[in-house]
């Protein structure tokens, strides 16, 4: 399914999340999943408002006020369009599966949730967002994985 530039940043407001509490993320892990099989379901029409929030919203910890802005929909006054470049679906995909894969260890979670968290904004409206995306993970890639995004990136 697409989503509208509202639900991306949705997902970097969902990334900030986990970088303020890496501690938080695993138990988020169904939600994350089911953000992935959406997002990565056939492209071929745009489903509703509010995707993101609406799967995550099930799994909303009390604990977790910084997260409660899921619990509301949001009502969008303009410029909403949809994003339909698959490559930044794939994108943030790969980012989920690689915070999915190392929830366990918190610093590197934090790292990869720093070098992240603006990624879904800059696929949005950036013009250089390989190049851009590029530095934004070299140190996380650098520590960690040399392979991180360097599929998807090849895409944009």
């Amino acid at each position: 399914m697409y989503l509208i530039n509202y639900d991306f940043y949705d997902l970097q407001a969902l990334f900030i999340f986990f970088r303020s509490k890496p501690e938080r993320l695993s138990d988020y892990k169904f939600a994350l999943n089911s953000i992935i099989d959406y997002i990565m379901t056939p492209q071929c029409h745009y489903g509703d408002h509010n995707n993101i929030r609406k799967i995550i919203r099930p799994y909303f910890n009390e604990n977790d006020e910084i997260l409660s802005w899921v619990l509301v929909d949001n009502v969008y006054p303009t410029n909403i369009y949809i994003i339909k470049q698959e490559a930044a679906y794939s994108i943030i995909s790969a980012i989920l599966r690689e915070m999915l894969d190392n929830c366990d260890d918190l610093r590197r979670l934090y790292l990869l949730c720093d070098a992240t968290h603006n990624i879904p904004s800059i696929l949005m409206d950036e013009v250089k967002k390989s190049k851009i995306i590029r530095i934004m993970t070299k140190e996380y890639r650098k520590r960690y994985n040399p392979h991180f995004l360097k599929n998807e990136l090849k895409l944009l």
